[in-house]
Parts: C-alpha cells; structure tokens; sequence
C-alpha cells in the first residue's frame, strides 16, 4: 500500500496527531447549530479505534497508517453500518446503506478502489472568512515547499477562532481543491446589514470579497474552479440591495443570489413569496438574467426569525415564478428531527417535501441542497437513504444537489468518499418507493444537476483539470507528501458549546445580528 510521509514529517515538538477515525465523529458546528457528539456516535469512535488497532498490525501498519488509509475510511463506514442495523446478517433487517464489506475481507488497493471516482463535482455551498492580506501573501499560485506544508499541517490544531490559517481563503484552497476530488466550488455569503454606501457592513465575506476570491482562484487555476454568489437581503433598504446586485452581476458577476429569509436588520425575517419584499429582488434576478435563488432554510441560527426558517414560502414562490430556480440550502434540514419516512406533518426536509407536493412541482424549479443535511443524516445509514431516497422520489432524481460547507467541517472528501458507497436497499425502495440509488444518479447528484441550472458545462471543466495549475500543485502534494492528507482533520467551526455562544458574541461586536 501508499505510506503517507506526512505522518513522519513532523518536528519533535509539534503535538501529537490525533488518534481519530477519518470521518468527522464528535462535536461540530457550521456556526448555525451545534451538533454534540452523541453516545452512539462515542460507541462508533470507539469500535473504529478498536478494529485499527486489531487489523494495522496483522498489515504492517501503524494505527494512524490505517485510520489514514482507504481502510480507515472503508472501515468507519463498515461501523456505521452496523450501529444502523444495516450491516446486520440477520435477513429481516433492512439492506443497504454503505456499501463496503467487513474490515478482514477488504486490502488497500480495494478499499482504494472503491472510494474513488471520476465524477464531475459542483459543490453549491462553501464558506471561507476573508482576510486579504494573508490571501496576497500566500497566493494559491505559488510554489509549494516543505516548509509551507508543515504549516499546512497545523490546520487541524488551530483552537477555535475566527484565524485564516484555521478558515481563511488559504485553508479553503487547500481543503477544496488539494485535498479533494471537488472540481467546481460556489462561494457562498452570510447575512449582514447594509451600509450607507451600498455595500454590506462587517460581513465576514463581502460580494466584493468572494469576486476576489473567485478571480484569483480561477487565474491560479487557469480555468473555471470557482464561482461566487452575490449576497442579497431584500428586507433591507430594498433601493441600496438593487443597486448592488446591478453593480456587482454588470461588473464582475456573479452566479446566483444568496438570501437568508429569516433575517432582518431588526429581527424580522420574510418570505419568499411575499408581493412587498420578495417580488421586486425576483424581479430583479430575472431583469439581470439570473434566475437562481439560493435560500437558507432549516437550521436557525441564533438570533433568526425561526418561523422564517419554515420552507413553506418555497413552493408557492416557485409557481408564481416558473422561470426561476429556487435551491434550498441544507435542505430544510433542522436538528432535533430524525430522518426518515415522509411524514406531511413532519419537521425539517419533510416540510420541503410537503411544500413541493402540494404545489405540484416535482421535478420543476425547486431544488434541494445537501449541505450540512448530509454531513449528518450519514451517521446513520437508515437515516442518509431516507435523505437522498426521499429528497429523490418527492423532488426528483434531477432536483437534489450536491453541497458541503466546507470550510467549517474541513475538507469535503469524507462526505465525498461516504456518498459514493451509499446505496439504498431494495428494502427501502420496495416499501417507500425510493428510487435505487446508482452510479447515473449519484454523478447527477455530485454535479450534473448543479451544472445545469448554473450554466456549467462540466466536460469543459474536466478537460482542463491536469494542465492547471492547482492540479499540479495537488500532483506534486500527492507524490512528495502522499494523499489523504485530511484523514485527521477537526472540524473549522466550534467545538463546543461554549465556542458556538462565543461565536455568536463575536457577530454581536462585530455589528452582525446573531
């Protein structure tokens, strides 16, 4: 098998790596909700742990090696397959889930072989913090060396706070575009005030800011890598918000907008099918010839208008308005709500579902984003085929989305590498008559879907990827360091309760509404 030399390069000082499964098990947060490790979860860590200790040995492996390896992650999804149910030999209980079998039947090479593909990658959500200068003086253009990476290294011993080593636009080049099989990323925005000058105060990443994310990015790479969404709050001194979204799209444009209907500059969120605020920014969208709408729903981040988080405007909005694309961000996906068959009177993705249903737009202009929605359905693999089966039936196999939000749960390759083994049993689909879940719908789901109501053409992305100048520099990393350089990462957003209420302190002083 591959050694990782990254695991031997380290100074005597530097702390020890952690002992971590390569899936992202314990507390974690995106800055909207905070997800504390649960005991199962514990169990599972624990069970992963134990069999990298029973299975590196009989390999000539280090347990880091293992954990690190296709075999840690192959195994981690082995484990959660069993604290499901779905790895049972017991014929009653319910099939599929991940697909990978037990940690003695599979070697290296086949682990490998499995957790790779060739697909096409759209990811619609992903955040960094910007910070300029740092960005300038380590341009993603320039030449790596072993000093460079052993700062690359630290990252996942960065303490929590708002530092671009830990979530800046470096850290988001490095997990997105090296550390990743993710082809094509779309920035996104937060929600902040507008200024008397027309442009949004103390946001954490300006329109202006991801325009000059996204050039850079996409001179480094000598093609189309990145995009960027413009920032719109409609509720917000409507007059400014037009003229910027008209400043923005004619001078640097943009693809889509990115609006958060449960916030306000005074606590008042909106809807998306309200004739005051949200006609004229649809109007808008359509006048400037980009009709895609990108809306946060679901997960409610402190301080939110919650009943604006209700996907109930969705449906409507998109009748009126059949030109326009509507996504929904995370799906509607809400902690507290466990997934599984459609429920109307269900909370969280059912609530998207019932909005769809009962205004007949399946397979129409309504669209489901899996950020942050798979990063923890998949910890339970009865829980993630109801996701993407449901998501699949009710919305259609050509309206669900790929997304990450990377960089808060660090690079996106584990969720990446997790949804290319899911498969929804025969079970599932016979009872709730879910689709079967194939390589010709996961390559939709990956990026086709994405591509399409983007205007991406993804056989023109694809085609440049060896020439450019970050596949090179991801080349070089694998062939000097060696790959699966994530496999020890933590999560970029808080850890713990106590950050997540810090963070929101944070917004506070800076003048953003938390």
């Amino acid at each position: 098998m591959a050694r990782f030399p990254w695991l031997k390069m380290r100074r005597k000082t530097d702390p020890e790596l952690p002992l971590e499964p390569p899936i992202m098990l314990g507390n974690k947060s995106n800055g909207e909700f905070f997800w504390e490790e649960t005991s199962r979860e514990r169990k599972m860590r624990d069970m992963i742990l134990r069999i990298a200790a029973e299975e590196a040995p009989r390999r000539g492996m280090e347990r880091r090696e293992f954990l690190a390896s296709a075999l840690g992650m192959a195994t981690s999804l082995y484990v959660i397959n069993l604290a499901s149910g779905c790895g049972s030999s017991d014929p009653v209980v319910a099939r599929g889930g991940f697909d990978v079998p037990e940690p003695p039947a599979m070697d290296c090479d086949e682990a490998t072989q499995m957790l790779s593909g060739n697909e096409f990658i759209l990811d619609l959500q992903t955040h960094h913090i910007e910070d300029e200068e740092t960005w300038r003086e380590r341009h993603p253009g320039q030449q790596w060396n072993a000093e460079g990476f052993a700062q690359f290294l630290t990252f996942w011993q960065c303490p929590f706070e708002y530092r671009p080593d830990c979530i800046g636009p470096n850290t988001y080049l490095e997990h997105i575009f090296l550390n990743s099989d993710t082809t094509v990323a779309v920035l996104s925005g937060f929600p902040s005030p507008m200024c008397d000058d027309g442009t949004l105060c103390t946001n954490l990443n300006s329109n202006e800011g991801m325009v000059y994310w996204r050039q850079l990015i996409n001179e480094a790479a000598g093609s189309q890598r990145m995009v960027q969404h413009c920032q719109v709050a409609p509720n917000d001194r409507w007059d400014l918000q037009s003229a910027m979204m008209e400043r923005i799209h004619t001078e640097a444009g943009n693809h889509g907008w990115k609006c958060y209907p449960p916030w306000g500059p005074n606590g008042q969120g909106w809807w998306l099918d309200d004739p005051a605020v949200a006609d004229p920014f649809i109007e808008k969208c359509k006048q400037l010839g980009e009709p895609l709408i990108c809306a946060h729903k679901g997960f409610p981040l402190p301080g939110f208008n919650r009943v604006h988080t209700d996907p109930k405007d969705v449906g409507p909005a998109a009748l009126k308005h059949p030109d326009v694309n509507f996504v929904v961000y995370h799906s509607a996906f809400e902690t507290g709500f466990r997934v599984g068959p459609y429920d109307p009177n269900g909370g969280g993705v059912d609530r998207l579902v019932k909005t769809v249903q009962d205004n007949g737009l399946k397979g129409k202009n309504v669209y489901a984003e899996l950020g942050s929605a798979w990063m923890l359905a998949r910890f339970d693999s009865l829980q993630a085929q109801h996701l993407i089966g449901k998501l699949m039936k009710y919305l259609g196999e050509d309206n669900v989305v790929w997304g990450s939000e990377c960089v808060w749960f660090g690079s996106p390759q584990e969720q990446i590498e997790a949804f290319r083994r899911l498969e929804i049993s025969e079970e599932l689909q016979e009872q709730y008559g879910y689709p079967a879940l194939t390589a010709e719908r996961k390559a939709k789901i990956f990026g086709l879907n994405g591509a399409r109501i983007y205007g991406i053409d993804p056989n023109e992305v694809r085609c440049t990827l060896d020439t450019n100048k970050l596949q090179l520099a991801k080349a070089e990393l694998d062939g000097t360091f060696g790959d699966r350089r994530w496999a020890f990462q933590k999560p970029g957003g808080p850890r713990s309760r106590r950050e997540f209420f810090a963070l929101q302190k944070w917004r506070q002083f800076l003048g953003v509404p938390a």
